[in-house]
């Protein structure tokens, strides 16, 4: 993708583009070798938009999409100046820095599979952040395909983010659910992932890995691949205690995985598993 402001996500038989965080165009195929291209119109619903006087249509042609992608973003722009999404947007940087920013990407520890992963099989429609492939970048680990696990992880922008419905705890449930899940139902979302992972590897959406790299096999139930999750507090104020309330009341022993905190290498959203620290280093 020439255009690295985007992001494409696969939804099974549909294809999301996304910028800035929020969807530019669902594409669906609807048989015949055509296909619908869907924009939200509701981003053109602000007086800033309306005064520039340009018209966008809800079901562009794959040429009108492309050739008018600018007005597009510029209404989403204009909306999103009203009604910010910080925190998909950090997101959506974070696919990019992981997935396809040259050798950076080559050299962190995890590719990005998917954002605002939905779980359809649960009743609730747990939703996860981020869905990401552990697969460290030491050269005799990235030789075998078989050294990969899953991190699920979930962002939080900002203080005012850590509590509440939508808060800490809560999310700690629902990837406690899902991990209970019957082996074979967890065996068939996995190797859905896989094939997300090679098809973006085809598509050109993760760089620095060689063709015989596509084909990955994640493993769990094993010691070296036990459950996993990472949080990213974006923005977090030093000097307020709120984080560190929330994180003390965490009781770890009632989950069968890891919970960890992602650090930034300084400054940036590349992820390192040195990075990542141990929720009860935080605690104590």
């Amino acid at each position: 993708m020439a255009d690295d402001t985007l992001d494409l996500e696969l939804r099974g038989d549909s294809v999301g583009i996304y910028y800035r965080g929020g969807r530019l165009f669902r594409i669906t195929e609807k048989g015949s070798g055509t296909y619908e291209i869907y924009f939200d119109l509701n981003y053109c619903k602000t007086e800033a938009w309306s005064n520039t006087g340009i018209i966008v249509i809800c079901n562009p042609t794959v040429e009108q999409a492309v050739k008018n992608i600018p007005y597009y973003k510029q209404a989403m722009d204009m909306w999103l100046h009203k009604n910010p999404k910080y925190e998909r947007e950090f997101q959506q940087l974070l696919v990019r820095e992981n997935n396809n920013q040259g050798d950076i990407s080559k050299s962190t520890d995890y590719y990005i599979l998917d954002i605002e992963y939905t779980d359809d099989n649960d009743r609730n429609k747990s939703r996860f952040d981020i869905v990401a492939l552990k697969w460290e970048s030491k050269s005799w680990i990235r030789k075998d395909n078989g050294k990969c696990s899953v991190v699920l992880m979930e962002m939080k922008y900002g203080d005012k983010a850590l509590d509440g419905t939508a808060g800490i705890e809560k999310h700690l449930e629902d990837f406690k659910n899902f991990f209970a899940k019957p082996v074979d139902e967890l065996k068939e979302i996995y190797r859905d992932w896989e094939k997300v992972f090679k098809q973006k590897c085809e598509l050109g959406l993760v760089e620095g890995l060689q063709e015989k790299q596509y084909d990955v096999k994640i493993k769990f139930n094993e010691p070296e691949n036990e459950p996993e999750v990472a949080l990213i507090f974006a923005n977090h104020d030093p000097d307020k205690t709120k984080l560190g309330d929330v994180l003390s009341k965490i009781t770890c022993t009632k989950y069968k995985f890891k919970i960890l905190i992602a650090n930034a290498s300084n400054v940036g959203y590349g992820l390192y598993v040195d990075k990542m620290r141990d929720v009860t280093e935080y605690q104590a």
